[in-house]
């Protein structure tokens, strides 16, 4: 429940098509002790806590280069608690446009 402190806890986060992950800020925000670890699975971007406390929400800012022009749709998103996957919190998938640079 929202009363008792969660075990380890999962967030996979849909990335769009378009932007590849700086695996360099990910690593910082380890440093930082915001993760305790992330693994990329195809466009899927997992994220994992070996705790929170009761209540608690994460904003995390996540690093992305744009690499390809165009409009695209993540996979949705999705947090649980690790060993109880089956009741897990959705999100619909991130929208980007990607713009290419200007021609001189």
């Amino acid at each position: 429940t929202l009363d008792n402190p969660a075990a380890m806890t999962v967030a996979i986060i849909g990335i769009p098509g378009g932007l590849e992950v700086r695996r360099e800020h990910l690593r910082e925000l380890i440093k930082e002790g915001k993760i305790a670890f992330f693994e990329e699975m195809g466009r899927d971007l997992v994220l994992y806590w070996r705790g929170m406390a009761p209540s608690q929400r994460m904003e995390l800012d996540i690093g992305v280069v744009a690499s390809v022009p165009g409009r695209f749709t993540g996979p949705s998103s999705r947090a649980y608690l690790y060993y109880t996957d089956e009741l897990k919190d959705w999100a619909d998938g991130l929208v980007v446009t990607v713009k290419a640079p200007p021609q001189h």
